[in-house]
């Protein structure tokens, strides 16, 4: 043999399919393996005969006359011809032939393919591309084009779309303890078991083209290892919804047995509906994975809806990290620095730092409109670093200028309950080392110091070594308790300013303020009072025993440049200086309360004129004995102040008040209001004659010490 006979033949033994080489009468001249297999007939029986050896099974059809003249013709042809095997059965042809010309007679090349094999392997490529190999239910392909559909058909006919997502719960232990084997046979009978889980009519994995009239936008399918998702179509409402949910839940936590042993699992069902969830294919299959996700932290065997409002909100959420990430690298943040004074000497005694974002569209942006937003990310570690390497190169910045001031830095729960906090604050202060100790204070709420009260402790302990002192923010709001204060060796209280804003005119505030210092004094602690916005706050504060303070009344937070100058021309309220030197005993602290109890009453009377509803019994309100501040007079008051002319003098003004009260009280109820209103002014004259003469009391009483 020439090489290239041995290269033919070679070539026509490997093919699986049937070759017939023929000469130029369409005779015979070489038949390989593929056609024997293929027809039936052995090569000595076919060589030297026709290619009609071949019976054709209908006359209606293609045949090997309408092969030979195109060849002769074109030199090419290819169709299907229906023919019959040497035992007489069907032999469908896929049949392709050519015309070799060259070097004397004239040869024809003949390929002879099985149709239905060929047609069997379309369907198992199909199959491989469209369903999983063992469950034998659509894939995560075709998922998502029956998924398409139903979108589609749900838009035209105004109806729900569920897209379900199944994880089974714990299966990983089923797993490693029988084995993939037994694994795989459990997830082939859920498979089983979820195919009958959608409603009658439904359609479900390979579904034949006859049943059309179903409806086609119905799947299970298995997207994962042990995940499946279920789309329920055409939903009428959302109750539906719910009882095909249930149901999964339901048949699903059933016992499997395989091998004479029971198997028992439950699931865990994401669920997002369209068009509630307006997205696409895709996006509704992982809005469902996320909801599955918050059904296994909510404790599994259950489903979670997805809610497209909130994740929206994540999206945002996301997205402003991200931007706030960049500030960070575009330095946008800056700080600005509200005083600190000491409100019975007069001094700047340090400042807060307060951080800022100087977006370069927005302007100045507060912090309550993006620092809630990182609480709970890394960044906020980053930034909490940023905020304290900035306030302590701006405190060594001030002292080349001669202004020696304390700086207090806001510590996040995340930032301070790191294993590395301490090492990172050494490392700020190790970059400055010329600054005196005790300059750097750092600020911590009271909830997130409660989360790991010994961390915090440590750490409180260990900053102090390094001259840091540390202050409880926002005192008051959190979780506090005696054994609190106890365990949180914080030097500083900071009162929050939602009780010292309205501490003129609450008694309820009021006695808290003086807990909290009373507190702060048991517990020998330094005590600041946040949201001073009153120069008469000041002074109340100061008779209570606090006498440091910030907030808007004594200055706003600045920029660092503007610091120096506040500080130089700073003076403090004249009012303050007229109670600096003046003792106060605490045993008088109900007098500040009874002020406080009167300004109540008349303001609830003043807002029943004005149309609501009057919140003063009785009693109370007709009865000049039976207020608070009668009881305080008639009481407390009439025991330790009872021989002062300016206590007795308080008398016949209060009795005034509550005769004209039930007057005013009587005006509205019969729709009188403008002469009401007219009346109010008498009374609002007489609280201010009261308050006077409530002042006068109390400055004889702190000076002269009676009883």
């Amino acid at each position: 043999m020439t090489g290239d006979a041995t290269l033919l033949a070679g070539l026509l033994e490997c093919s699986h399919d049937g070759i017939l080489i023929l000469d130029a009468d369409f005779r015979i001249l070489e038949a390989n393996r593929g056609f024997q297999r293929l027809a039936g007939y052995g090569t000595a029986e076919a060589l030297g005969r026709p290619i009609d050896l071949i019976a054709v099974e209908a006359d209606d059809g293609a045949n090997f006359d309408e092969l030979r003249t195109a060849l002769q013709a074109s030199g090419h042809w290819a169709g299907e011809i229906r023919c019959l095997a040497k035992d007489g059965s069907p032999l469908p042809l896929s049949v392709r032939a050519l015309r070799i010309d060259g070097g004397g007679d004239a040869r024809h090349l003949i390929t002879l393919a099985n149709l239905d094999q060929i047609h069997d392997a379309e369907r198992q490529i199909q199959q491989l591309a469209y369903y999983d190999y063992l469950t034998e239910l659509p894939n995560r392909v075709l998922l998502s084009d029956r998924l398409e559909q139903a979108i589609a058909a749900a838009r035209r006919g105004n109806q729900l779309v569920a897209v379900i997502l199944l994880d089974l719960d714990h299966f990983k232990a089923v797993n490693d303890h029988y084995g993939h084997a037994i694994g795989d046979r459990l997830l082939r009978k859920l498979a089983k078991r979820l195919r009958g889980i959608l409603r009658a009519g439904d359609t479900v994995a390979r579904v034949p083209e006859q049943e059309a009239g179903k409806r086609q936008g119905d799947i299970v399918a298995r997207v994962g290892g042990d995940e499946f998702v279920v789309i329920a179509s055409a939903l009428p409402n959302m109750d539906t919804l719910e009882d095909v949910v249930n149901r999964i839940l339901t048949l699903t936590a059933q016992p499997c047995e395989i091998d004479g042993r029971k198997f028992t699992v439950t699931a865990s069902l994401g669920v997002t509906v369209f068009p509630f969830d307006s997205a696409d294919a895709e996006t509704l299959i992982r809005h469902a994975d996320q909801a599955m996700y918050e059904a296994k932290q909510d404790g599994r065997n259950r489903y979670h809806l997805f809610d497209a409002q909130r994740d929206q909100q994540a999206h945002t959420r996301r997205q402003l990290l991200e931007r706030l990430r960049q500030a960070l690298r575009n330095e946008e943040f800056v700080l600005h620095y509200q005083p600190k004074v000491n409100l019975r000497n007069g001094r700047v005694i340090g400042m807060e730092a307060l951080l800022r974002w100087q977006h370069p569209g927005k302007g100045l942006v507060p912090p309550g409109d993006f620092l809630p937003h990182v609480e709970h990310d890394d960044l906020i570690v980053e930034i909490g670093e940023w905020v304290a390497r900035r306030a302590l190169r701006q405190m060594a910045a001030w002292r080349d200028l001669g202004l020696d001031l304390g700086v207090s830095v806001n510590v996040a729960a995340r930032q301070l309950l790191r294993g590395d906090f301490v090492d990172c604050v050494r490392r700020c202060l190790a970059d400055h080392p010329d600054l005196p100790r005790g300059r750097l204070e750092l600020e911590i709420l009271e909830s997130s110091a409660i989360e790991n009260t010994a961390h915090v402790r440590q750490v409180i302990q260990e900053c102090e070594a390094l001259g840091i002192r540390f202050a409880l923010d926002d005192f008051g709001t959190g979780y506090a308790s005696l054994t609190y204060l106890k365990e949180i060796p914080a030097e500083v209280l900071k009162i929050d300013q939602s009780f010292v804003r309205h501490i003129l005119d609450e008694s309820d505030d009021l006695a808290l303020v003086e807990g909290v210092i009373g507190l702060a004094s048991a517990f020998r602690r330094i005590v600041v009072a946040e949201g001073v916005e009153t120069a008469e706050q000041g002074v109340l504060l100061m008779r209570l025993g606090c006498d440091l303070a910030q907030g808007y009344g004594i200055a706003r937070p600045m920029p660092a440049d503007q610091v120096p100058a506040w500080v130089a021309q700073f003076k403090p309220d004249p009012q303050w200086a007229l109670w600096a030197d003046t003792p106060w005993e605490m045993v008088d602290f109900p007098l500040l309360v009874a002020q406080y109890d009167h300004l109540k009453w008349v303001r609830r009377l003043a807002m029943h004129v004005e149309g609501s509803q009057l919140q003063l019994g009785r009693e109370e309100l007709n009865d000049h004995h039976q207020c608070r501040f009668g009881h305080w007079y008639y009481g407390h008051g009439m025991a330790r102040y009872g021989e002062l002319a300016e206590f007795r003098a308080l008398e016949s003004i209060h009795s005034d008040v509550h005769r004209l009260g039930p007057e005013i009280a009587e005006l509205r109820a019969h729709g009188k209001s403008d002469e009401a209103r007219a009346r109010l002014r008498d009374l609002l004259t007489l609280k201010d004659r009261i308050l006077d003469q409530l002042s006068r009391l109390q400055t004889v009483v702190a000076h002269k010490h009676p009883g």
